[in-house]
């Protein structure tokens, strides 16, 4: 199979036909096996690049994988093979997830719990960037916020991939969205999703803008901050 690969810690701009690039474009990588009774191998159709895999390419993530590897996250695809015990899917479903490594490739096997199934109707392209960004803003919103209907949200860089997905979880969850991005652009995408007041910092003074909101609708303040930026201290 077909797989990127990161033979050396680098900058991952440098085109893989450059010799000084770390990652270069294996043509006969070895199709992973099954490694399990409950393991799926998937035969991948898309796959996004998310801000963690850049950093593991440069060397520069918590987590360190032995060279080479392949680098990727969160995928989509088809069910191509499954386990003995594999009782969720079946060979044809269409799938999505992500993982620690190995979604630059043309095949992926993972276990059976770590899979989800891609709704009819659901493009298979945009389900292989739904898990991280989406997943990432779930386990923050729901699980760790408890964010609840009526709370008032107020969600900075909300016109990245991680912001998006809470400007749509918190709609979702019934709260009052505030959303905070940068220029025109952004400001009406962000409008077009239903957000309840948009701050645009290329003009406007955030504290003031959302104060003046909030008086507005006669609201008491911020029940949940959610900042997927974190600018360095």
């Amino acid at each position: 199979m077909e797989a990127l690969l990161c033979r050396k810690l680098g900058d991952p701009t440098v085109s893989v036909e450059d010799e000084n690039s770390p990652i270069i474009i294996s043509k006969n990588h070895p199709i992973p096996q099954l490694d399990s009774p409950t393991s799926v191998r998937v035969r991948i159709k898309a796959t996004s690049l998310n801000f963690a895999n850049y950093l593991q390419i440069l060397g520069k993530y918590q987590e360190k994988p032995h060279l080479p590897f392949i680098p990727g996250s969160d995928f989509s695809g088809i069910v191509d093979s499954v386990g003995s015990n594999v009782t969720n899917f079946r060979v044809g479903d269409p799938v999505c997830s992500f993982a620690a490594l190995g979604s630059y490739a043309q095949y992926l096997v993972v276990d059976q719990t770590q899979l989800f199934r891609v709704p009819e109707g659901c493009d298979l392209v945009a389900a292989g960037a739904l898990a991280v960004a989406f997943g990432t803003s779930h386990v923050g919103l729901v699980h760790r916020a408890q964010l609840k209907s009526g709370q008032v949200l107020l969600v900075l860089g909300a016109a990245g991939g991680v912001g998006l997905a809470a400007v749509q979880i918190g709609k979702a969850c019934g709260a009052i969205v505030i959303a905070v991005a940068r220029g025109a652009e952004k400001v009406q995408l962000l409008k077009s999703m239903g957000v309840d007041h948009v701050v645009d910092l290329g003009n406007e003074n955030v504290t003031e803008s959302v104060k003046e909101f909030l008086k507005v609708k006669r609201l008491k303040g911020i029940d949940v901050l959610y900042d997927p930026v974190e600018a360095s201290s």
